[in-house]
């Protein structure tokens, strides 16, 4: 009777933990079109800005460029890229469709186009510690095809607190960091951790081609941790 009774409770405790596992796939199988048609030449949109943090937009777009080329990619200047988008009427990156990618294709000879989304950009703070946590959502469009042949999100969680023994001083120094902190350094940090792990390597990083068998989330959702 009692043997009768631990069978089921040991299979259900096996697909308990074995369901908490997250499954993991190659580069190579989620995104064959980065292997098949890889691109090089690639036009940053202005992100899309979901958040409250007015300024996450332009601090966001200015370090995607610094992150991509450390993946060996070509990223065109974001600036120039920018200021001809604003003269067009195409800054809003929500109306980009197949012939706005086509465009980009003639004018800028870019193969491929990245579209984020910020989602969130938040801090929080109690006594003696600060978060700051970004959701952003990344898109990498075929200027030829309009498909979309890179699509990832990252949930990255900034460690804000103190290491000051003193309370006191330790519950001030929190407040203060969660306050103050620098927008653009952890978005840097942030999207150079998303290209550095989630994304096939480009065609001027050594691992070019040779990454394939590394694995990412079935999920399409990377946990970034940054101890400050």
């Amino acid at each position: 009777m009692i043997k009768r009774m631990i069978l089921p409770l040991i299979v259900a405790a096996f697909f308990l933990l074995t369901g908490c596992v997250t499954n993991q796939y190659t580069l190579r199988e989620t995104f064959p079109k980065m292997y098949e048609n890889p691109p090089t030449v690639i036009i940053i949109m202005p992100p899309i800005n979901q958040s409250t943090a007015a300024e996450a937009k332009e601090y966001f777009a200015s370090s995607l460029s610094e992150a991509m080329g450390l993946t060996g990619y070509n990223p065109l200047s974001v600036e120039s890229v920018f200021a001809v988008l604003r003269d067009e009427g195409l800054y809003d990156t929500e109306t980009i469709n197949d012939e706005v990618l086509k465009n980009l294709k003639k004018y800028f000879g870019a193969d491929a186009v990245l579209v984020t989304q910020i989602e969130r950009w938040d801090k929080s703070w109690f006594l003696l510690s600060g978060t700051l946590s970004i959701t952003a959502k990344y898109m990498l469009y075929n200027t030829d095809t309009g498909e979309v042949m890179w699509d990832f999100t990252t949930i990255t969680e900034v460690s804000l607190g103190s290491s000051n023994e003193n309370l006191l001083v330790s519950i001030i120094e929190s407040a203060v960091k969660t306050a103050t902190e620098d927008y653009f350094e952890h978005a840097r940090r942030s999207n150079i951790l998303t290209f550095k792990n989630y994304i096939p390597h480009g065609k001027y990083h050594p691992l070019f081609g040779a990454d394939g068998e590394a694995t990412v989330p079935s999920s399409k959702v990377g946990n970034i941790k940054i101890a400050k």
